[in-house]
């Protein structure tokens, strides 16, 4: 993306199950709900969701240009996907993003990305949705981007992007595996454990089916964000790591302007959930945004 160029994300509600999802690879045979566009220079997206008593509860990375910073927020939606209510629920002095969530004997806890405060962090629903507390035993040895949990053969793993300079924020998979979520992780022996800028960095759950695991990974190859590839996690061991590339998300015209990237896919009960892109150029605009940061920025 070039200095006068502004990525712009819109958060979509999939009307089939994510196993759906991935079985037919393209959206334009599915019914999406696009939730209402933000403000100018702001946007949601890296959906992540629950859906619980008739309700769908989508929590996002909110973010501003003008302070470049992102907040957590939720969106509670009826089941017509009107919706209800929505704030912040989680806001830091960094940048938050990537809200993963994750279902732990009857309790709900958030493991959103937040490398800029030089740690990984996982918080505990003590009032769902709106209260988080962080779980102070949890301790994970790397600084992780886009963290993915996934319960698998009776062990926790992470699928995560370590944290390094350039590109390779984009292009490295590396795994971790615990026996408890809160408990002691270990990095995977055989780390990193994929190199690639097309099928590599997480871009949201990780899906058990017939053929494995199923890790929707983001293809940054041509554009950050550009697409999804599906990873096939063919053998997964504390010491062993197999995977195939299966297929690709495939935006189709049902996306609009909207459709120069996706990078999140997750789901939340019978619905799954995406985001879309559209990349704004508008060099002056971008400027003004730019030089207030510089003046007056505060993040």
């Amino acid at each position: 993306m070039s200095i006068f160029e502004t990525d712009i994300w819109r958060i979509g509600i999939v009307k089939v199950p994510v196993e759906d999802v991935i079985a037919c690879d393209i959206c334009d045979i599915c019914d999406i709900h696009w939730i209402k566009e933000e403000d100018t220079f702001k946007f949601l997206a890296d959906p992540f969701g629950l859906y619980r008593d008739n309700k769908l509860y989508v929590f996002a990375e909110a973010y501003d240009y003008r302070d470049r910073h992102g907040r957590i927020e939720v969106l509670i939606l009826d089941q017509q996907l009107s919706l209800i209510d929505r704030k912040i629920v989680l806001e830091k002095p960094w940048h938050l993003s990537y809200p993963m969530l994750i279902e732990d004997q009857g309790l709900v806890y958030m493991l959103p990305e937040a490398y800029k405060s030089g740690e990984t962090s996982l918080y505990k629903a003590v009032e769902f949705p709106f209260h988080w507390e962080k779980v102070s035993s949890f301790s994970f040895p790397e600084v992780a981007i886009d963290p993915t949990v996934l319960f698998y053969n009776d062990l926790w793993w992470m699928f995560y992007t370590p944290v390094r300079e350039g590109l390779s924020r984009q292009s490295v998979l590396s795994v971790a595996w615990s026996e408890s979520l809160a408990g002691t992780w270990h990095s995977h022996s055989l780390n990193p454990v994929r190199i690639s800028p097309s099928s590599a960095r997480p871009g949201g759950n990780a899906v058990i089916t017939s053929q494995g695991i199923i890790l929707p990974t983001q293809d940054c190859s041509l554009t950050y964000g550009g697409g999804l590839t599906f990873l096939n996690i063919i053998e997964l061991t504390p010491d062993q790591f197999e995977a195939r590339i299966t297929g690709q998300f495939n935006k189709g015209s049902i996306f609009g302007e909207y459709n120069q990237g996706v990078h999140t896919l997750s789901k939340a009960g019978p619905y799954s959930l995406i985001d879309g892109k559209k990349i704004l150029r508008q060099p002056v605009r971008r400027f003004l945004i730019d030089m207030r940061y510089q003046i007056h920025g505060i993040f």
